[in-house]
C-alpha cells in the first residue's frame, strides 16, 4: 500500500474553460427536495450487486431504484429522441434559413437541437448538470442522455469549510455518484472525470472509486480522468478493460505491480497517458498502441531496479524526473518518437552510462526540450555520449548546457546536422541548472540549415555577451539571433 503520510490538498492542473471548475457552491443536496418516487427497473451495472448496508438512505439494500422527478405531474415526451417538449419553441434545422433577423432574436438555448443542448451540458459539473432538469418539462430528463460526466467532490465543501468536513461531505459526493450512475441512460460516454478526496477510510474510498471508473468503462468511455486529493487512490488494475478507451489522465494515483500489464492487454485501443504524482509499482511500461506518454513531476517508481520503457508507436513522450529514483529508465523502441520534452538530473545514483542509453532512445525525434537539472556530471574526454540527431530540427536547452565554456551545447549542435531552430531557455524557476562537465578538441560546429536561435533570459544576464560571441563566430549572424527579456 502506498501512501502519502499526511493528508494533502490537491489542485488538479487543467486548461479546461471555466464551466468545467467547481461553481457557486450550494448548502443543500439536490436530491433532498422534491421527495416524489417512482418505481423503476434496475439497469445493469458495476454498481449493481453490491454489498447490504443498513440505513435508510443507502442505495445498496435495494434491487429496485428510486428516482424522483420535479416534474412528476407533468407527463413525459413520447420520443425523448425527437428532441421536441410539448409546449417548446422548438425550430426545426431545415426551416432555419428562412428565418428572419426578429425571428433569431427571440430565439434561447431551448431552441436548440437536442443533440446540440446535450454537448452544451456535458461541460457542467455534474450537480450543476442534475440540477438542469428543473429548468423545464423538455430539460428534466436531459441529464440523463449527456455523454460526459465530471463528478467532482470540490462541488459538496461548503463555502468557508476547505475540506475540513470531511465525515459529512464524502458520503454525500458518494451517494450522489452511485445516483447519478445509476440512474442515467445506458448512453455511451465519451469522458468520465473524477475529481475525489481520499481521507481516513482508504480502502473503502477506493473501493467505491475503482467501482465508479469500472461502470464508466462498462459504459464504452473513451477518456477517463483521475485526480486525487488527500491520500493516494489504489487502483485496482483488473477494472481496466475496454475497447473503446483511448485517453487516461492520473494525478495522485497509486500504479500497483501489473497495471501496464492490464493496459496492454485489456485497453488495446488506448493511445494517451498522462501521469502526474503518482507511484508506480512497474519495472517495466510496455504497450503496442500508446502514441502519447507523460510521466510528470512528482511521479516516482518504487523498485530498486532499472525501469524500461518500449513503445513502438509512441509519437510524443514526457518525461520529468522531479521525484527521486535510483536510475533513469531505459528507453527501448522509440522508432516512431517525433516530440519529446524531458527533464533529467535529480537521479541518486545517476551514472553517464544510463544518460547515453537515454539520449540514444530520443536519437529520432525532430523536435526536443531537454534540461539538465541539480546534479553534475564529468564526462571523459572525447567520449561519444550525445548520439547523432539525424531528423532533429528544434532544439530547446537550459542554461545547463552553458557550463565549461558552453561544452554540452557544443556536442548537441555538433550532433544535429539539419537543426532549422535553437531555444536557449535561460529562465529556469523550479530547479538549479545541473552541469554537464568536459573538454572538446574541437570546439566548432556547423549546422548550415540552422534559421533562427532564441536567448529566452533575465536582462542584463552576464552570459548573454559572451553567448552572442560564440554564437557569431561560428557563422550564426546577428540577424538570425533574438534575445527575449523575461522578468
Amino acid at each position: 500500500m502506498v501512501t502519502s503520510g499526511k493528508r494533502r490538498r490537491h489542485t488538479p492542473i487543467t486548461s479546461r474553460p471555466s464551466l468545467e471548475s467547481p461553481g457557486a457552491v450550494m448548502r443543500r443536496d439536490p436530491w433532498s427536495n422534491h421527495l416524489k418516487h417512482e418505481q423503476k427497473p434496475q439497469r445493469a451495472s458495476c454498481l449493481a450487486g453490491r454489498p447490504q448496508e443498513s440505513g435508510a438512505g443507502s442505495l445498496r439494500t435495494h434491487t429496485v431504484l428510486f428516482e424522483h422527478h420535479l416534474f412528476d405531474e407533468m407527463p413525459r415526451d413520447p420520443d425523448p429522441a425527437a428532441g421536441t417538449s410539448r409546449g417548446s419553441r422548438r425550430v426545426a434545422v431545415a426551416v432555419a434559413p428562412s428565418l428572419q433577423v426578429e425571428d433569431w432574436a427571440r430565439l434561447g438555448i431551448d431552441d436548440l437541437p437536442r443533440d446540440v443542448l446535450l454537448r452544451v451540458l456535458s461541460r457542467l459539473d455534474a450537480r450543476q448538470l442534475v440540477r438542469t432538469c428543473a429548468v423545464s418539462p423538455r430539460w428534466r430528463d436531459l441529464w440523463r442522455d449527456v455523454p460526459r460526466v465530471n463528478a467532482t467532490r470540490h462541488e459538496f465543501e461548503v463555502e468557508g469549510d476547505g475540506d475540513g468536513d470531511y465525515d459529512a461531505r464524502n458520503p454525500l459526493f458518494k451517494e450522489f455518484v452511485n445516483r447519478l450512475l445509476m440512474l442515467r441512460n445506458p448512453v455511451a460516454l465519451e469522458e468520465f472525470r473524477l475529481e475525489y478526496s481520499i481521507g481516513p477510510e482508504l480502502m473503502p474510498d477506493c473501493a467505491e472509486a475503482n467501482l465508479w471508473i469500472g461502470h464508466a468503462l462498462l459504459c464504452s468511455a473513451r477518456s477517463v480522468e483521475v485526480f486525487v486529493w488527500g491520500d493516494t487512490l489504489m487502483l485496482d488494475p483488473a477494472v481496466f478493460t475496454s475497447k473503446h478507451l483511448k485517453s487516461l489522465l492520473f494525478c495522485a494515483v497509486a500504479l500497483t505491480r501489473g497495471f501496464f500489464r492490464q493496459l496492454q492487454t485489456g485497453c488495446k485501443a488506448l493511445e494517451r497517458l498522462i501521469l502526474q504524482d503518482c507511484p508506480i509499482n512497474d519495472t517495466e511500461i510496455s504497450s503496442q498502441t500508446l502514441k502519447i506518454l507523460s510521466i510528470g513531476s512528482n511521479c516516482y517508481f518504487l523498485s530498486r531496479d532499472q525501469v524500461s520503457i518500449s513503445t513502438p508507436k509512441l509519437i510524443h513522450l514526457g518525461f520529468f524526473d522531479h521525484a527521486f529514483y535510483d536510475r533513469i529508465p531505459l528507453l527501448k523502441n522509440m522508432e516512431s518518437l517525433v516530440t519529446a520534452y524531458i527533464s533529467v538530473g535529480t537521479f541518486k545514483s545517476i551514472q553517464v552510462d544510463d544518460i547515453c542509453q537515454f539520449l540514444h532512445g530520443l536519437s529520432g525525434v525532430r523536435k526536443l526540450e531537454f534540461h539538465f537539472v541539480e546534479i553534475q556530471l564529468n564526462m571523459e574526454k572525447n567520449l561519444q555520449w550525445c548520439p547523432k540527431f539525424n531528423n532533429l530540427k528544434f532544439l530547446t536547452l537550459g542554461e545547463w548546457c552553458l557550463h565549461a565554456d558552453f561544452y554540452a551545447l557544443i556536442v548537441f549542435l555538433q550532433n544535429s546536422p539539419i537543426l532549422v531552430n535553437l531555444t536557449l531557455n535561460l529562465k529556469q524557476p523550479f530547479h538549479a541548472p545541473g552541469r554537464l562537465m568536459g573538454e572538446l578538441g574541437d570546439r566548432s560546429f556547423k549546422c548550415k540549415h540552422l534559421k533562427n536561435v532564441q536567448i529566452i533570459c533575465a536582462e542584463s544576464n552576464p552570459v548573454v555577451d559572451s553567448l552572442e560571441k560564440f554564437l557569431l563566430r561560428n557563422g550564426i549572424t546577428s540577424g538570425q539571433i533574438q534575445i527575449k527579456n523575461k522578468m
